[in-house]
């Protein structure tokens, strides 16, 4: 074979693999292109990887965004104002006018506006955030939030952000200023909306009901917005630091509050900020026992509901669930090998809160991790047997024999 002939047919080569590499880019790119026209609707990429400490300015579409979704819980979705498709939400995508949050069973997010004002959405929520003076550029951003579910609110007491809440038929304004406030499904068409800072004004039929802090009202569609009622008070928990100590099997830990029957809103969690509660339950009695919990420390807090209309949250407490695999330290002064016959006092000390048997016999802790036992020693050979039991079951065991003469 010539060199003509070889340099002939690796060009040949190299056409068909160039041609055959542009066939696939262009099939890629029509397969793209499909894509894009079955599913209208889409976030950049650009957008969903930004941080909300670095938000740009406007959008290709010349929209300004007005809040950012952050601490996304289980399943939360999206969808553009323009858009009828939902998506995925991502941690620190952006919001813009008319977009709505969706949630389902267990899952939650939060819409920040600011540093010190966002909106909190419950499970089975859905959220729209509408901005109603959206060509202003100075002054204050009025926003409107279209409610159906659970939502609760915190606003500072800057002049950055004005808002009025859609739900049940109604529009109730908050005032400016410091706020907090939630609502709440109640039944069908009918919410409760309950503040605990600041005010709120319900408008409906040619009246406005003002709610100011620590009051609440029913939103019903169709029905005149009632008088504002007092939240009920916050159950006074009973013991503020609960301490559990296990060897295998974790216990059952019971929280108790004051308060009597009714209706309470019940949390807990492995954060004092509650933002991601392991456990969170409505319950009709004083108390709640809870299974299966893992080592480590919990904090709770429970809230009262009367009609739909729930009070501020308790004091935050404590729950400690300690694993002790090691048993605990015994330390026994024994009488010497050979002692005189008749009464001994058996002294010793053992980690603070064990019990301590002397032959069987429970012995009393005075003080705390000591103990002392009086012996009767008879002739002859005397067993003397003592053992510390923790709180977690761990055992410690120690003997000696001692000859009474």
């Amino acid at each position: 074979m010539t060199a003509r002939t070889r340099a002939r047919r690796w060009g040949a080569l190299a056409v068909e693999a160039a041609g055959s590499l542009l066939l696939v880019l262009a099939l890629f790119w029509l397969f793209i292109m499909f894509l894009y026209a079955l599913f209208p609707s889409g976030t950049p990429l650009k957008e969903l990887m930004e941080s909300r400490s670095n938000l740009p300015a406007r959008d290709a579409a010349g929209r300004r965004p007005e809040a950012a979704l952050n601490s996304l819980l289980r399943d939360v979705r999206f969808r553009r104002g323009n858009s009828v498709a939902w998506g995925e939400a991502r941690e620190g995508m952006l919001l813009y006018s008319q977009d709505a949050v969706q949630t389902f069973d267990w899952s939650g997010a939060t819409i920040a506006f600011a540093p010190s004002d966002s909106l909190l959405v419950g499970s089975n929520s859905l959220v729209m955030v509408t901005r109603l003076n959206e060509k202003v550029e100075a002054g204050p951003r009025s926003y409107r939030i279209q409610v159906d579910g659970e939502l609760r609110g915190t606003l500072s007491g800057s002049t950055k952000v004005r808002m009025e809440l859609a739900a049940a038929g109604h529009l109730a304004r908050i005032v400016p200023g410091a706020a907090r406030f939630r609502v709440t499904p109640y039944g069908d068409n009918c919410a409760n909306l309950a503040v605990y800072a600041g005010e709120a004004r319900v408008e409906g039929k040619g009246r406005v009901v003002r709610v100011p802090a620590y009051y609440g009202v029913q939103l019903k569609k169709g029905v005149a917005v009632g008088p504002a009622l007092p939240l009920p008070p916050a159950p006074l928990i009973k013991d503020e630091k609960l301490l559990y100590r296990y060897r295998l099997l974790p216990p059952r830990v019971r929280f108790t509050w004051s308060g009597g029957d009714g209706e309470f809103h019940f949390q807990l969690s492995k954060e004092p900020g509650f933002k991601r509660p392991v456990l969170e339950r409505n319950c009709t009695s004083p108390e709640l026992v809870a299974g299966k919990l893992e080592a480590g420390i919990y904090y709770w807090r429970v809230s009262r509901i009367e009609q739909g209309r729930e009070g501020a949250f308790s004091r935050v407490g404590s729950c400690r669930l300690l694993q002790l695999l090691k048993p605990p330290e015994l330390t026994v002064g024994f009488p010497p090998e050979r002692v005189a016959a008749g009464t001994f006092r058996l002294t010793g000390s053992t980690e603070p809160g064990s019990r301590v048997f002397v032959n069987g016999v429970e012995v009393a802790e005075e003080p705390p991790g000591e103990f002392a036992h009086q012996l009767l020693l008879r002739p002859g050979v005397n067993l003397i047997r003592v053992e510390a039991i923790d709180q977690a079951g761990n055992a410690s065991y120690t003997s000696r024999v001692v000859y009474g003469k």
